[in-house]
């Protein structure tokens, strides 16, 4: 039996507005609603305010005006371990602990901490992920050194999108976490994606455009204002008079 998808409100900003300094306002009077099972591009120029309004959607800090509500609840009534359980965040640069593999996929996370190496491997053979491991030397027990430096960036973003789909969250955010890596790399990337729940609601901070081909909505943000695009054509006409006028 599919999985369904309700389409229900997920989050939403109601008349927000945010800035790091009081003089300068980033994201001004903002209205916007995200749906669950949805995907959601931000584009938009360098500064127009893509990474500060994907921060505001997972509580990384508070709107100076307004309410950023989660389930139809004021955010900041959530606990941080509640909100960690939900939101899932991924970086162009993920960041992983020493220790092994397997520390860096269960930590944080009890379920999988007291399912042990060998729960957390069976887990990966139900969603069809077990092949990842052989892009590591000695598979989960492979050693992360101080500062990952003996872990390549596409290695780390296997282990920060598989770490993230174990997790099932209801919001995932990635800002911009395929931008330097390989062809291979990404087409598992985008396999470990498709196994997330239908119900994940995905938020896309992309530049290069063939990654918001298939989103369901394309918002542009930019002089602290979210505008939906009609379609990606649409899209890109706001981006090149974005472009003209800078």
């Amino acid at each position: 039996m599919s999985e369904k998808i309700n389409n229900k409100e997920i989050l939403e900003f109601k008349n927000v507005s945010f800035g790091y300094q009081p003089e300068q306002t980033i994201i001004k009077n903002v209205n916007l609603k995200l749906m669950e099972g949805k995907t959601y591009a931000l584009v938009g120029p360098t500064g127009g305010g893509k990474t500060t309004t994907a921060g505001l959607m997972v509580r990384l800090f508070d709107p100076t005006e307004g309410v950023v509500e989660f389930k139809n609840v004021d955010i900041r009534t959530f606990q941080p371990y509640q909100l960690a359980e939900d939101f899932g965040y991924i970086l162009q640069e993920p960041f992983l602990f020493t220790g092994t593999i397997g520390d860096n996929l269960m930590y944080g996370y009890p379920e999988l901490e007291a399912a042990g190496l060998e729960g957390l491997s069976n887990m990966l053979k139900e969603l069809e992920l077990d092949e990842v491991l052989t892009r590591f030397p000695e598979g989960l027990a492979t050693e992360v050194s101080n500062n990952s430096e003996n872990i390549s960036l596409g290695q780390k973003q296997l282990v920060a999108f598989t770490r993230i789909l174990l997790r099932k969250p209801s919001l995932l955010i990635m800002d911009e976490a395929t931008a330097n890596i390989d062809t291979v790399t990404e087409l598992w990337l985008n396999k470990i994606i498709s196994r997330l729940p239908k119900k994940t609601t995905k938020v896309i901070i992309a530049h290069r455009l063939n990654t918001i081909k298939d989103a369901d909505e394309i918002l542009f943000i930019n002089n602290g204002k979210i505008t939906a695009a009609m379609d990606f054509e649409d899209a890109i006409k706001l981006i090149e008079s974005a472009k003209r006028n800078s």
